[in-house]
């Protein structure tokens, strides 16, 4: 019997809607639904297919707003919740989507793709076992959808189950071989497999990335060119310019290059945005975001911008700009910092390295030529808070033990890199070590179902886990942590990266595993820059000699804990105009056969450039002392912040930060201050009269001051203190001269 002739007429017109819908014709899915509401059809359910078709034409927001009107008369329909959580997950509300997701799965709980989008919202959130969870729902529901499946392996990944990722990966790539997030995220999950060596990660990034340059692209593309101007401009593409690790890197270098000669451009493949995607746009003569485009747009889009030189600063991962690159975007095109690989992909002609990181010998374990810098990167610690160097909570402390009596190994990586051999480590040395802890921080283990999966895993490999703290990462604790870590184990076979850099400014040795692959060696050049070179360890054996040897001497311990900071400060780690000028150097060589020679190095310039602008040191200084003259201390500190990226710690920040802290009553801190920048500035006489006075002020003991004048001067305290109370403008070297030649240049300008 057809069961169309029992149907109303509303109901038939629903049933219409549905198969337009089904076929992709939302306009006419649209229409009919319209109809149906007239002819008097439920109400929830014509507006729910209106709102779907709304949704699939890209009119999101009134697809929006029809389901929340709609959400108020009827709470409790799954299908406008589920729908209203999956748009909230494409507007990157996260919390939001997660929440209206998991209440549209409690009424409907055997929708798959609810659980992918659940899983997705809980994954962007950072809940990666929750995320694990949802996507093995989501599997069993749909296990022939190579999307599913890939979000299921990654979430795998990132809560820590590397190893059984890997096989899930490959079967979403088997399911669509040419699905490029899935074979994307492949890449990146075998760096974790420790049996995959060089040859067959450049074989498989090979293979993929000549699978990507015979995929088409829509349309006609510009013709590839570099620019016209004097300048040689260098694009950077990349899915992490938000609040991210690459921050800590990426900001000391394009803070510092010399824009007489260069400009940078970057092109953002995320729409997610926060005060560091801000600071970062600062330092950028443009900044376009292309995350919402299609490929060809992407494409047509950076070409037009006639970049000389591109910087791919992902690699594969995330929104991976490869995809993009392989159509080539500039006539050179270069990675660097953000995949710890190579590109196997001939377009990329050049890859940012040392000699450490990749010593004599590694050069076949890659398609790209190796550029061996310094140091591979320079890092800035803070970059969110640059000032925040300053801060008395963030001094190196004494480590632990002397306090504890006992050993405290430590670890702050993410939880993916928790796998076997790290913890076949770890194992290793906290049995020869029977007193000692370990420490993990790690997102998620605020919860117990992450802190039972790792308790589970140390137990698997003998780990008594009553002798390990586990901690929720938090942002605020960041390198706060590290003051209750005496040693920081490594991770294996992926390294640590910025939490190797984060432990060693704050003083805490860490021992490395270092392999025969960039991934097993991205510690090694922080640990030899800042004098640990016998930290660096080619066996799991010496690894675990090297912990325990460390672990024997709590007071050489300490003071190798004291030595460490200062060390690292003086090298090129933290060096990043030296790094800045190293990049210039080779971008110069690279776009030689096109563009003029007037690009050849000249002295540089002291100063700092952000806002699109170029501030020469001197007008920064003459800057500071009027906000000072002034008392602007709003002001005086964005000048202060903005120096940080060229001048990572400098007098001149240490003693205006001093007289901010002395206004605002905090004498103390004010004083350190005085004395750190003392410290650096150890001849410069009107400090030590400011200090003599902020002492007498506070009634504090001056014999040690008198002591530090004899030995460094020569000089007697009351000599000093004869002398005028010195201004801000003697303090900071400033001359009346200096000043009305720099108010004629401004008129003359």
């Amino acid at each position: 019997m057809n069961k169309n002739v029992s149907m109303s007429p509303a109901q038939r017109l629903i049933q219409q809607a549905w198969a337009a819908h089904a076929s992709g014709r939302f306009a006419e899915a649209i229409k009919l639904a319209g109809t149906a509401k007239r002819s008097g059809a439920s109400l929830a359910d014509a507006s729910y297919i209106e709102a779907v078709a709304m949704s699939g034409l890209g009119r999101n927001a009134e697809a929006k707003a029809l389901g929340e009107a709609s959400l108020k008369r009827f709470p409790n329909h799954a299908g406008f919740l589920g729908m209203l959580g999956t748009l909230e997950l494409q507007l990157e509300n996260f919390d939001v989507a997660a929440k209206l997701l998991k209440s549209s799965l409690d009424l409907q709980p055997e929708v798959g793709h609810l659980w992918q989008a659940y899983g997705a919202a809980m994954f962007a959130l950072g809940h990666y076992n929750d995320a694990r969870i949802a996507g093995e729902r989501a599997v069993a529901l749909l296990p022939n959808d190579p999307a599913v499946v890939g979000n299921y392996a990654s979430a795998l990944r990132e809560s820590g189950a590397t190893m059984e990722a890997i096989p899930v990966m490959r079967q979403a790539c088997a399911l669509d071989p040419l699905q490029r997030i899935n074979r994307s995220n492949l890449l990146f999950t075998i760096l974790y497999d420790e049996t995959i060596g060089a040859e067959q990660l450049r074989r498989e990034a090979t293979d993929w990335a000549e699978t990507l340059a015979r995929m088409p692209i829509d349309g006609k593309l510009p013709e590839l060119s570099g620019s016209d101007g004097d300048k040689i401009r260098i694009g950077i593409l990349s899915n992490d310019l938000r609040r991210h690790a690459v921050a800590y890197f990426l900001i000391p270098l394009i803070a510092n290059i010399d824009r007489t000669r260069f400009e940078v451009h970057l092109f953002s493949l995320t729409s997610v945005t926060d005060n560091v995607t801000q600071k970062i746009r600062q330092y950028a003569e443009s900044f376009q975001d292309v995350s919402k485009l299609k490929e060809a747009e992407v494409v047509r889009r950076i070409r037009a911008a006639r970049c000389d030189v591109m910087v791919d600063l992902g690699g594969y991962t995330g929104a991976s700009p490869l995809q993009y690159m392989v159509h080539r975007l500039a006539p050179k095109q270069l990675t660097w910092l953000g995949y710890p690989g190579t590109t196997g992909m001939k377009e990329i002609e050049y890859r940012v390295t040392d000699w450490t990181a990749d010593p004599a010998g590694f050069e076949h374990n890659y398609s790209e030529k190796l550029l061996r810098a310094p140091i591979f990167s320079a890092f800035h610690p803070m970059v969110t808070n640059p000032l925040f160097i300053y801060e008395p909570k963030y001094r190196v402390c004494p480590t632990p033990a002397l306090e504890n009596g006992y050993i405290t190994f430590g670890s702050c990586n993410h939880i993916a890199k928790l796998g076997p051999k790290t913890m076949r480590l770890w194992s290793a040395v906290l049995a020869r070590c029977p007193n000692s802890r370990l420490l993990v921080e790690a997102a998620g283990c605020d919860r117990e179902s992450v802190r039972e999966m790792l308790r589970t895993r140390m137990e698997q490999h003998g780990i008594d886990t009553s002798r390990v703290d586990m901690i929720p990462r938090d942002g605020a604790n960041q390198y706060l942590t590290y003051h209750r870590i005496d040693i920081a184990l490594d991770t294996a076979p992926v390294t640590g990266g910025t939490t190797t850099c984060d432990a060693i400014w704050m003083g805490v040795p860490v021992v490395t595993f270092a392999g025969d692959t960039f991934h097993q060696r991205v510690s090694t050049p922080f640990l030899r820059a800042a004098g640990l070179d016998e930290l660096i360890c080619e066996t799991e054996e010496r690894y675990i000699e090297v912990a325990c040897a460390l672990a024997s001497d709590i007071a050489q311990l300490d003071g190798i804990r004291q030595s460490i900071r200062p060390r690292a400060e003086k090298s090129e780690m933290f060096d990043a105009p030296r790094f800045a000028t190293w990049f210039e150097d080779e971008v110069t060589e690279m776009v030689r056969e096109f563009k003029p020679t007037s690009h050849e190095r000249v002295a540089r310039r002291e100063g700092v450039f952000f806002g699109g602008t170029w501030y020469p040191a001197e007008d920064l200084v003459l800057s500071v002392a009027a906000h000072l003259h002034l008392r602007e201390y709003g002001p005086l500190r964005n000048v202060l912040e903005n120096l940080t990226s060229t001048w990572y710690r400098h007098w001149m920040i240490a003693y205006g930060l001093a007289e901010i802290k002395y206004a605002e009553g905090k004498h103390e801190e004010a004083i350190e201050l005085l004395v750190e920048a003392i410290g650096m500035r150890p001849y410069a006489l009107p400090l030590y009269r400011k200090l003599g006075i902020w002492m007498d002020e506070q009634g504090l003991d001056k014999s040690a001051l008198a002591q530090l004048l004899d030995d460094q001067f020569g000089l007697a305290l009351e000599t000093l203190e004869a002398s005028a109370v010195p201004d801000v403008f003697e303090i900071l070297g400033i001359t009346i001269e200096r000043i009305d030649n720099n108010v004629a240049e401004e008129a003359t300008a």
